[in-house]
Protein backbone atom coordinates (compact mmCIF):
# COMPACT_ATOMS: atom_id res chain seq x y z
CA UNK A 1 0.00 0.00 0.00
CA UNK A 2 1.44 3.37 -1.00
CA UNK A 3 1.70 5.83 1.91
CA UNK A 4 3.59 9.09 1.26
CA UNK A 5 4.09 9.70 4.97
CA UNK A 6 6.39 6.70 5.32
CA UNK A 7 10.02 7.05 4.30
CA UNK A 8 10.12 3.60 2.75
CA UNK A 9 7.26 4.35 0.40
CA UNK A 10 8.74 7.70 -0.59
CA UNK A 11 12.01 5.98 -1.41
CA UNK A 12 10.09 3.53 -3.52
CA UNK A 13 8.29 6.42 -5.27
CA UNK A 14 11.56 8.26 -5.92
CA UNK A 15 13.23 5.12 -7.28
CA UNK A 16 10.69 4.62 -10.05
CA UNK A 17 12.22 4.92 -13.45
CA UNK A 18 10.63 6.64 -16.42
CA UNK A 19 11.69 3.62 -18.47
CA UNK A 20 9.53 1.23 -16.43
CA UNK A 21 6.29 0.23 -18.06
CA UNK A 22 3.11 1.45 -16.34
CA UNK A 23 -0.34 0.45 -17.43
CA UNK A 24 -2.57 3.29 -18.73
CA UNK A 25 -5.00 2.70 -15.86
CA UNK A 26 -2.25 2.99 -13.23
CA UNK A 27 -0.88 6.12 -14.88
CA UNK A 28 -4.29 7.84 -14.93
CA UNK A 29 -4.95 6.85 -11.32
CA UNK A 30 -1.57 8.17 -10.17
CA UNK A 31 -1.96 11.43 -12.15
CA UNK A 32 -5.41 12.08 -10.68
CA UNK A 33 -3.96 11.60 -7.20
CA UNK A 34 -1.33 14.32 -7.79
CA UNK A 35 -3.42 16.94 -9.62
CA UNK A 36 -6.87 18.39 -9.13
CA UNK A 37 -8.72 21.04 -11.22
CA UNK A 38 -10.17 23.97 -9.27
CA UNK A 39 -12.06 27.13 -10.27
CA UNK A 40 -11.92 28.92 -6.90
CA UNK A 41 -11.33 28.68 -3.17
CA UNK A 42 -13.58 28.89 -0.12
CA UNK A 43 -12.39 29.82 3.37
CA UNK A 44 -15.29 29.99 5.81
CA UNK A 45 -17.82 32.44 4.36
CA UNK A 46 -15.26 33.99 2.02
CA UNK A 47 -15.27 32.87 -1.62
CA UNK A 48 -12.54 33.50 -4.18
CA UNK A 49 -13.46 32.89 -7.81
CA UNK A 50 -10.58 32.40 -10.23
CA UNK A 51 -10.15 34.31 -13.46
CA UNK A 52 -9.72 30.97 -15.21
CA UNK A 53 -9.67 27.32 -14.07
CA UNK A 54 -6.40 26.32 -12.40
CA UNK A 55 -4.78 23.12 -11.19
CA UNK A 56 -3.74 22.07 -7.71
CA UNK A 57 -0.53 20.09 -7.70
CA UNK A 58 0.25 17.69 -4.87
CA UNK A 59 3.68 16.25 -4.21
CA UNK A 60 4.44 13.51 -1.67
CA UNK A 61 7.47 14.13 0.56
CA UNK A 62 9.22 12.27 3.35
CA UNK A 63 7.07 14.20 5.84
CA UNK A 64 3.70 14.19 4.10
CA UNK A 65 2.45 16.32 1.23
CA UNK A 66 2.96 19.71 -0.35
CA UNK A 67 0.31 21.54 -2.38
CA UNK A 68 0.78 24.34 -4.92
CA UNK A 69 -1.46 26.16 -7.37
CA UNK A 70 -0.42 26.34 -11.01
CA UNK A 71 0.41 29.91 -12.00
CA UNK A 72 0.73 31.22 -8.44
CA UNK A 73 4.36 31.17 -7.35
CA UNK A 74 5.38 31.81 -3.76
CA UNK A 75 2.50 29.99 -2.05
CA UNK A 76 2.76 26.42 -0.80
CA UNK A 77 0.78 24.31 1.65
CA UNK A 78 2.30 21.50 3.72
CA UNK A 79 0.62 18.80 5.77
CA UNK A 80 0.55 15.18 6.80
CA UNK A 81 -2.27 14.56 4.31
CA UNK A 82 -3.31 16.08 0.99
CA UNK A 83 -6.29 17.71 2.71
CA UNK A 84 -4.08 19.35 5.34
CA UNK A 85 -1.68 20.61 2.68
CA UNK A 86 -4.59 22.07 0.70
CA UNK A 87 -6.05 23.77 3.79
CA UNK A 88 -2.65 25.32 4.58
CA UNK A 89 -2.35 26.61 0.99
CA UNK A 90 -5.84 28.15 1.19
CA UNK A 91 -5.03 29.91 4.47
CA UNK A 92 -1.77 31.25 3.07
CA UNK A 93 -3.53 32.74 0.03
CA UNK A 94 -6.52 33.95 2.06
CA UNK A 95 -4.38 35.73 4.67
CA UNK A 96 -2.11 37.48 2.17
CA UNK A 97 -5.04 38.58 0.00
CA UNK A 98 -6.92 40.11 2.93
CA UNK A 99 -3.83 41.95 4.19
CA UNK A 100 -3.00 43.41 0.77
CA UNK A 101 -6.65 44.17 -0.12
CA UNK A 102 -6.78 46.74 2.66
CA UNK A 103 -3.69 48.58 1.44
CA UNK A 104 -3.73 51.33 -1.16
CA UNK A 105 -1.17 51.05 -3.97
CA UNK A 106 1.16 53.70 -2.52
CA UNK A 107 1.12 51.90 0.85
CA UNK A 108 2.64 48.76 -0.66
CA UNK A 109 6.34 48.19 -1.03
CA UNK A 110 7.76 46.57 -4.15
CA UNK A 111 7.49 43.04 -2.74
CA UNK A 112 3.86 43.53 -1.73
CA UNK A 113 2.95 44.97 -5.13
CA UNK A 114 4.45 41.91 -6.82
CA UNK A 115 2.47 39.58 -4.57
CA UNK A 116 -0.73 41.55 -5.23
CA UNK A 117 -0.22 41.35 -8.99
CA UNK A 118 0.30 37.57 -8.73
CA UNK A 119 -2.79 37.10 -6.57
CA UNK A 120 -5.08 39.20 -8.78
CA UNK A 121 -3.84 37.41 -11.88
CA UNK A 122 -5.50 34.30 -10.41
CA UNK A 123 -8.32 35.69 -8.23
CA UNK A 124 -11.15 37.60 -9.94
CA UNK A 125 -10.96 40.88 -8.00
CA UNK A 126 -14.09 42.37 -9.62
CA UNK A 127 -16.14 39.31 -8.72
CA UNK A 128 -14.83 39.45 -5.15
CA UNK A 129 -15.70 43.14 -4.73
CA UNK A 130 -19.20 42.75 -6.20
CA UNK A 131 -20.20 39.57 -4.34
CA UNK A 132 -18.56 39.91 -0.92
CA UNK A 133 -20.88 41.67 1.58
CA UNK A 134 -19.67 44.79 3.40
CA UNK A 135 -19.62 44.62 7.21
CA UNK A 136 -19.95 47.87 9.18
CA UNK A 137 -20.71 49.10 12.69
CA UNK A 138 -23.53 51.62 12.82
CA UNK A 139 -25.33 53.60 15.52
CA UNK A 140 -29.10 54.00 15.36
CA UNK A 141 -32.30 54.60 17.33
CA UNK A 142 -35.21 52.16 17.45
CA UNK A 143 -38.77 53.41 16.89
CA UNK A 144 -42.11 51.60 16.97
CA UNK A 145 -44.15 53.60 14.49
CA UNK A 146 -47.84 52.69 14.84
CA UNK A 147 -47.30 49.10 15.94
CA UNK A 148 -46.48 47.58 19.33
CA UNK A 149 -43.01 46.30 18.46
CA UNK A 150 -39.72 47.65 17.06
CA UNK A 151 -40.46 48.74 13.51
CA UNK A 152 -37.65 50.98 12.32
CA UNK A 153 -34.08 52.01 13.04
CA UNK A 154 -33.01 55.53 12.19
CA UNK A 155 -29.24 55.49 11.78
CA UNK A 156 -27.17 58.42 12.94
CA UNK A 157 -26.40 59.08 9.26
CA UNK A 158 -30.09 59.93 8.75
CA UNK A 159 -31.01 56.78 6.82
CA UNK A 160 -33.89 54.56 7.92
CA UNK A 161 -34.10 50.75 8.06
CA UNK A 162 -37.44 48.97 8.32
CA UNK A 163 -36.73 46.01 10.60
CA UNK A 164 -36.99 42.54 9.04
CA UNK A 165 -37.36 40.20 12.02
CA UNK A 166 -35.99 37.29 9.96
CA UNK A 167 -32.64 39.04 9.49
CA UNK A 168 -31.95 40.67 12.86
CA UNK A 169 -30.90 39.23 16.24
CA UNK A 170 -33.77 38.41 18.59
CA UNK A 171 -32.46 40.89 21.16
CA UNK A 172 -33.37 43.77 18.84
CA UNK A 173 -37.07 42.93 19.18
CA UNK A 174 -36.86 43.53 22.94
CA UNK A 175 -35.78 47.16 22.55
CA UNK A 176 -37.96 49.90 23.97
CA UNK A 177 -39.00 52.93 21.89
CA UNK A 178 -36.12 55.38 21.55
CA UNK A 179 -33.46 52.80 22.46
CA UNK A 180 -30.07 53.44 20.83
CA UNK A 181 -28.17 50.45 19.49
CA UNK A 182 -24.62 49.87 18.27
CA UNK A 183 -25.13 47.32 15.48
CA UNK A 184 -22.95 45.07 13.33
CA UNK A 185 -24.52 45.43 9.90
CA UNK A 186 -23.99 43.40 6.71
CA UNK A 187 -24.70 45.31 3.49
CA UNK A 188 -24.80 44.38 -0.19
CA UNK A 189 -21.44 45.31 -1.79
CA UNK A 190 -23.03 47.17 -4.72
CA UNK A 191 -26.43 48.53 -3.63
CA UNK A 192 -25.39 48.90 0.04
CA UNK A 193 -28.83 47.54 1.00
CA UNK A 194 -28.88 45.98 4.47
CA UNK A 195 -28.86 42.19 4.16
CA UNK A 196 -28.91 41.45 7.88
CA UNK A 197 -27.95 42.77 11.29
CA UNK A 198 -25.65 40.26 12.94
CA UNK A 199 -25.58 41.66 16.48
CA UNK A 200 -26.54 44.69 18.55
CA UNK A 201 -25.37 46.33 21.75
CA UNK A 202 -27.79 48.58 23.60
CA UNK A 203 -26.21 51.92 24.47
CA UNK A 204 -27.19 55.04 26.39
CA UNK A 205 -26.99 57.87 23.93
CA UNK A 206 -28.89 61.08 23.24
CA UNK A 207 -28.39 63.78 20.64
CA UNK A 208 -28.44 67.31 22.08
CA UNK A 209 -31.40 69.50 21.10
CA UNK A 210 -30.99 72.71 19.15
CA UNK A 211 -31.53 74.71 22.36
CA UNK A 212 -28.84 72.72 24.17
CA UNK A 213 -26.38 73.27 21.35
CA UNK A 214 -27.01 77.04 21.48
CA UNK A 215 -26.53 77.03 25.25
CA UNK A 216 -23.28 75.06 25.00
CA UNK A 217 -21.94 77.49 22.40
CA UNK A 218 -22.99 80.55 24.42
CA UNK A 219 -21.33 79.25 27.57
CA UNK A 220 -18.14 78.15 25.90
CA UNK A 221 -15.15 79.94 27.53
CA UNK A 222 -13.60 82.66 25.42
CA UNK A 223 -10.04 82.09 24.30
CA UNK A 224 -7.50 84.42 25.88
CA UNK A 225 -4.92 85.58 23.37
CA UNK A 226 -1.67 87.31 24.25
CA UNK A 227 -1.66 91.03 23.52
CA UNK A 228 1.96 91.14 22.36
CA UNK A 229 2.54 92.38 18.84
CA UNK A 230 2.92 89.74 16.15
CA UNK A 231 6.04 89.71 14.03
CA UNK A 232 5.34 88.63 10.46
Amino acid sequence: MFCPTMAGNVTEFASWSVTESVSPHQGEQFASMLTSPVDGLHVGQTRYRFVRPATLNYLPTSRGWTCRLTGLAGYVGRGDTREQAFDELKLSIHTDFQVLLRKRPFEMDETERCRWVRLTSIIDLLDYRTTTPIKTRELGQVSFGRISRPYRIKWISGQNYVIDAENVPGELMSCAPGQWVDAEVVRHPVSHRILRIESIHKVSFRLPTAGELISIWANMPKAQLETAEWAW
